[in-house]
């Protein structure tokens, strides 16, 4: 058995359909490779915003850590002052 497929004849303006889609295909194709280079480019930026965004929130949270021991410290030092001044009041 042979098979044999009756050619098909053309429609009026397939071939201009065809070079439409292959244009558009082509356009697409090309948004999409320059969507991907600038994904990779903005890549290794996003890092490095996000390590500098880390470094910050650490020097942040060290600054209120020193703060914070050097008011506790204030507040120490004023209660013992206070003390001794209540001290050298009773002697007198």
């Amino acid at each position: 058995m042979i098979d044999e497929t009756p050619e098909t004849a053309e429609t009026p303006g397939s071939e201009t359909l065809m070079e439409i889609g292959e244009t558009v295909g082509s356009t697409l194709g090309k948004a999409v490779a320059t969507a991907n280079k600038a994904v990779a480019a903005a890549k290794p930026e996003v890092r490095k915003a996000k390590r500098k965004a880390k470094k910050f929130a650490k020097q942040v949270k060290k600054g209120a850590l020193k703060a914070k021991k050097s008011a506790k410290k204030a507040v120490a030092k004023a209660k013992k002052t206070a003390k001794r001044l209540k001290k050298k009041l009773r002697r007198r």
